[in-house]
């Protein structure tokens, strides 16, 4: 497992196989569809965008670059998700994985509308009281074409929406199924530094990695994993922040976001699909950053 593969399967996972919100996210898991997605976010550190081929079939859905021959491929299937890359196989989710309770959202009306010249509904859905998804979903499939994530002020954070959209005759690019099969791992007891659950989100599973754990966190829509490892986490291109007076790095993605930060549990990372405001609000409850000692001298060496 590594960071980058963690990302890029909650980047595919966001859209399609997340938790049972009122059961529409899994009538669309059930979906079987191909197409092209655009995922847009405006983040606190400007502007990340990624155009992908996407496609889903028999309860796996598989997401990759066309333009890009060396570009990974994703797969995700019931309870575990992998990434095909130069012919090998890396589990990034595994079996068992429950994605928390969708009691956290209010489910809104149900609004008709078309898109991409179909007949659909959008469905919105409020936590504490402040819509945070909404979701446009395909009447005839129950596929989601196009989610929108919004930040606790209201904002639109990302916009995830597929721009053609197919049913017949839907080809995974790989044997799928296969792929998420391989590397399969059982849960083990959480790292006792980390909390049962933290501003809604709760503690699902957590599972070994080569050098530390991997812990999943979930609220019923959006996902966290917490990395806690002996070696540092240093992303490329990272920003620095300070929150609550504690140092950490940051990198978003394409609806997604990796925060790294030297705690004294050890090398931590937050990998998550949050807007930054959840994101915030989820470390304040999570080992706060200590100071000075490695992580410090890094950071002062690259930022003064």
């Amino acid at each position: 497992m590594n960071l980058a593969a963690l990302l890029l399967a909650l980047a595919v996972a966001g859209s399609t196989v997340t938790a049972d919100l009122g059961g529409y996210l899994e009538r669309s898991a059930a979906s079987e569809f191909a197409g092209e997605q655009v995922v847009s976010c405006d983040t606190p550190d400007g502007d990340r965008r990624s155009l992908f081929e996407i496609a889903q079939s028999g309860g796996v859905v598989a997401a990759w670059v066309s333009d890009d021959g060396e570009a990974p491929i994703v797969t995700v299937g019931p309870g575990s998700s992998a990434v095909i890359e130069g012919g090998t196989v890396e589990a990034t989710l595994v079996e068992g994985t429950a994605m928390g309770d969708d009691d956290a959202y209010t489910v809104g009306e149900e609004i008709p509308t078309t898109f991409l010249g179909r007949p659909a509904l959008e469905v919105a859905f409020r936590r504490d009281g402040t819509e945070r998804v909404r979701l446009t979903i395909d009447d005839a499939t129950g596929a989601v074409l196009r989610t929108r994530v919004y930040t606790g002020a209201g904002d639109l954070y990302c916009d995830r929406r597929l721009v053609s959209f197919e049913t017949e005759g839907v080809v995974l690019p790989i044997e799928g199924t296969a792929a998420v099969d391989q590397g399969v791992a059982e849960p083990i007891d959480p790292p006792s530094e980390l909390p049962e659950a933290v501003d809604g989100f709760q503690l699902l599973d957590t599972y070994q990695l080569e050098e530390g754990t991997l812990s999943y966190y979930s609220d019923g829509f959006f996902s966290v994993g917490v990395v806690i490892t002996d070696r540092p986490v240093l992303p490329d291109d990272a920003v620095p922040f300070e929150l609550a007076g504690g140092h950490y790095l940051r990198v978003f993605g394409p609806g997604t976001v990796t925060v790294t930060w030297m705690a004294e549990a050890g090398n931590m990372a937050l990998v998550g699909d949050l807007p930054p405001d959840l994101v915030e609000s989820v470390l304040g409850g999570l080992p706060a950053p200590t100071r000075p000692g490695f992580f410090g001298r890094i950071w002062n060496s690259l930022f003064g």
